[in-house]
């Protein structure tokens, strides 16, 4: 099922605009994803919030650290070593899954909408999901690489979140100060 699905969106190529817009895709949007999450954490610092910004980069490690366990776990090569292809882009021959293109983007969408901005990690998830899209129309990934990316971006920041919650002080009437009394 997963090279039968690939086969159906690697199939989609031959039109000049989309396949340019799936190769900018594939290639490149992956530096806007991160330069606006760096934007976020930078408008985060300056209003001296440090805790979203520790929580975005935990979630992106524990990410990061789940993707590459889930690679050495499961060996898969490349689509366009294993099958003809419509490669639109070059790339090394190597390990397929998970795809590190859709970890880093959905890894950086979930911890934007988790820690920083429910809007722009909606926008990123988007971009997220364009991404990995690209990734099997250019014929570097399979579906599943890129749903084991996802899958590892939402244990990862998923835990993070799961621990900030249980780290943060509690949002009663019993962490305000009481004030003093004069006695």
């Amino acid at each position: 099922m997963n090279y039968d699905l690939f086969r159906d969106i690697n199939d989609l190529s031959g039109n000049g605009a989309v396949d340019s817009l799936m190769k900018f895709s594939a290639q490149y949007l992956i530096f806007i994803v991160f330069a606006v999450v760096g934007l976020l954490c930078l408008d985060q610092l300056r209003r001296r919030r440090f805790t979203p910004v520790l929580g975005t980069g935990a979630g992106l490690v524990l990410t990061f650290l789940l993707g590459r366990l889930a690679g050495a776990l499961h060996s898969e090569r490349r689509p366009f070593q294993a099958h003809h292809v419509h490669e639109l882009v070059a790339h090394a021959a190597g390990q397929s899954f998970p795809s590190d293109h859709a970890t880093a983007a959905f890894g950086v969408a979930l911890a934007a909408f988790v820690f920083l901005s429910r809007r722009w990690g909606v926008v990123l998830f988007v971009l997220a999901l364009l991404i990995g899209f690209a990734r099997v129309y250019v014929g570097v990934h399979y579906p599943g690489d890129i749903g084991g990316g996802l899958l590892a971006a939402v244990v990862g920041v998923g835990i993070v979140a799961v621990l900030a919650r249980r780290w943060s002080p509690a949002r009663s009437d019993r962490s305000v100060p009481r004030p003093m009394t004069g006695r």
